[in-house]
């Protein structure tokens, strides 16, 4: 508890606070030398860190103590996930009452001569309200980066079926399906846009990959966000593939009705990774019986 108070803020006493310009709010104890403060960052005036001083001599009860310390937990995932704008300064708000309640508490109960208090359990919910924002904004402001990098991955996606087009154009057996060939990957890319976006829109999206979770830095969740309609696009090309060769018995129709059914099976591989794998692993139990039996 005590290398916690000393991240958010050094020991310091109470009076050091009314020196301070950029305090946007504040409480200091009354009956015992404790205090929290909305400080406004020097660098971004927008931006704001909370400072809490509570010396080690200040005796606190069990349940303040630790509810204190997830108070400040919390302040510190707050500051290292959301940099800036209206979550953060909300989230910090609603710490900052909670920490605020709870040295109200704490002065009332050094007046009476009690170290334990036992009125916190509103503070408590309180906690867990702003436990519970934290978590929705950084799904959000995941969400949007993890969209960022599946439009990244489909433009490149795009890139690839083109030079993909000029190179499949080059063998003679298979240049009159080229086109088909491309179409099934960028149809494999949209189905797996489409299926995010959809999960996006009924707020199923969880985002908790290996790599990249909703306090992840920029960077995983964008990769993380273009790997996703690549994979859509190699499931639908392997569908494709796999149709193609004979491995996979289905009746594919004739004429225009086969471009539409490619492109449309190319759709649902990328959108359902769980189909795909399916197919995969039909294809695999195929083989595997083809060569015991050779």
């Amino acid at each position: 508890m005590a290398a916690l108070l000393q991240e958010v803020s050094p020991p310091k006493s109470v009076a050091t606070f009314k020196s301070r310009r950029e305090i946007v709010e504040r409480y200091e104890g009354k009956a015992v030398d404790v205090a929290v403060a909305l400080v406004r960052d020097p660098s971004d005036r927008d931006r704001a860190t909370l400072e809490v001083v509570c010396p080690p001599e200040v005796r606190l009860g069990q349940n303040v103590e630790e509810l204190l310390f997830r108070a400040l937990a919390l302040y510190r995932q707050v500051h290292l996930t959301l940099e800036a704008g209206r979550d953060r300064a909300l989230c910090l708000n609603m710490i900052y009452g909670v920490v605020a309640g709870l040295f109200v508490e704490v002065d009332r109960a050094s007046v009476r001569g009690d170290v334990d208090c036992a009125r916190i359990s509103y503070l408590e919910a309180a906690c867990d309200r702003a436990e519970g924002y934290f978590k929705r904004a950084s799904q959000r402001r995941a969400q949007m980066r993890y969209l960022a990098g599946m439009i990244g991955g489909l433009s490149v996606i795009a890139v690839v079926g083109v030079l993909l087009s000029l190179g499949l154009a080059m063998m003679p057996d298979i240049s009159d399906q080229a086109p088909l060939f491309v179409a099934t990957l960028v149809a494999g890319g949209a189905g797996a846009v489409m299926s995010v976006l959809y999960a996006m829109t009924s707020g199923n999206l969880r985002l908790h990959t290996l790599f990249a979770n909703a306090e992840s830095t920029l960077a995983p969740l964008v990769a993380a966000g273009a790997l996703r309609p690549l994979l859509g696009a190699l499931s639908g090309t392997v569908v494709y593939v796999l149709l193609q060769s004979g491995l996979v018995p289905l009746k594919v129709p004739d004429g225009a009705q086969e471009t539409h059914f490619y492109i449309a099976l190319a759709i649902v591989a990328g959108f359902s990774e769980r189909w795909a794998r399916g197919v995969l692993a039909g294809t695999e139990e195929r083989i595997q019986t083809v060569t015991k039996k050779a």
